[in-house]
């Protein structure tokens, strides 16, 4: 695979992509495979790279990516594609997840899948698509069972695979039981641990590996014509999620700077009114979402990292500057204590906790990891 077509714009993962091949090449390819990672290192990317190698026509130096079974595949218009991802709750039908979905809502659904054919690390932004529901599992079965063409491979992609349900992640397990022959399931997802240990026992595990900064960095100057100072910001900001990278480069560095100084100057104060408000600021729906209140944690992550490790990157001034003033002003701070605080609120907010619930406990703890306290005192 590392030495053919790359129609899905893989960066980096070399060493996944050859294993792939082998394990392809060796026909002890398995029914079912987890394809676990952090959000952004081309999960989805490798599924559906995956499902054109075992479709494709060549004879050799799969995927040709010009054959017509892998322009199908390109296109998610393969017959023997199975795309299942979450979609709003409209109906409480059990056997059509697209019931109740009306037709302004399914252009926006149909935009957004087309926005994924053309670049694959891109997060599918669907309003109201919280879970993947026993619907579409129940008509993957109703589907899966019928007869197909006999030259082609089923493929099963479940995207962010973690978002099934109670019920539907039980209805698969009865698939995954007893699979139809030549089909293959690839399941992607950012937290393996959520799906339930009946599915993981039935799967593969594979883990697809962060991409660097320095690879994010170059495809940001190469595809998107990003300048080099924005685009090693972005990519280390990003912390290896390229599609992340791609919102931070289309952003002024000095808005992220700003969102930084707002905040840590919150915390520095001792009154509970300035911690009140901006806790309402990032909760604010017509200022924020969850995607970017996820990308401002990942940036006070990085930002507390640096100053731990007094990174001095590149050309970036204003980074460094800022990072330089945060170890004169709180010499004490407590880097690792903050950042796992804002893992642990990143992971909760994915988790659809109470919101300023959460943001309020986060901000109150890293104002004792700031000053070198514990959270308890």
């Amino acid at each position: 695979m590392a030495e053919t077509l790359n129609p899905y714009h893989l960066i980096g993962q070399d060493q996944t992509r050859r294993y792939w091949e082998s394990l392809i090449s060796s026909g002890r390819f398995g029914h079912a495979h987890i394809l676990s990672g952090h959000s952004g290192v081309g999960k989805d990317a490798m599924a559906l790279t995956i499902a054109t190698t075992l479709n494709c026509k060549a004879e050799k130096n799969k995927p040709c990516g010009e054959c017509s079974a892998c322009r199908q595949m390109q296109n998610f218009e393969h017959p023997a594609l199975n795309l299942i991802f979450a979609l709003p709750r409209r109906s409480p039908s059990q056997t059509d997840p697209f019931a109740g979905i009306k037709d302004g809502e399914m252009i926006l659904i149909n935009e957004e899948l087309g926005k994924k054919v053309k670049w694959p690390y891109y997060h599918l932004q669907i309003d109201g698509a919280n879970d993947i529901r026993i619907a579409a599992i129940r008509k993957l079965r109703k589907d899966i069972y019928l007869a197909h063409d006999t030259g082609s491979i089923r493929i099963v992609i479940i995207l962010r695979a973690h978002r099934m349900n109670v019920e539907a992640a039980n209805a698969l397990l009865k698939i995954l039981e007893e699979p139809p022959e030549g089909t293959v399931f690839l399941l992607t997802t950012e937290f393996p641990d959520r799906l339930p240990d009946t599915i993981r026992s039935r799967c593969a595990m594979h883990h697809i590996p962060d991409l660097s900064w320095k690879l994010i960095r170059d495809d940001l100057v190469e595809k998107k014509g990003v300048d080099a100072v924005q685009a090693e910001i972005s990519a280390r900001m990003a912390m290896g999620d390229l599609a992340a990278a791609h919102t931070y480069a289309e952003q002024d560095n000095t808005f992220w700077l700003d969102r930084i100084r707002a905040t840590l100057n919150t915390l520095a104060r001792e009154d509970f009114v300035s911690v009140h408000k901006q806790t309402l600021l990032l909760k604010d729906k017509d200022l924020e979402n969850d995607e970017s209140r996820q990308q401002f944690l990942s940036l006070l992550i990085l930002f507390f990292r640096d100053v731990a490790l007094d990174i001095k990157p590149g050309e970036t001034a204003l980074w460094v500057a800022q990072v330089q003033q945060m170890q004169k002003l709180f010499p004490s701070c407590d880097n690792h204590g903050a950042i796992k605080a804002i893992e642990r609120t990143k992971d909760a907010l994915a988790r659809k906790v109470h919101l300023q619930l959460a943001i309020t406990s986060l901000f109150f703890e890293l104002r004792k990891h700031l000053r070198g306290q514990k959270p308890q005192d």
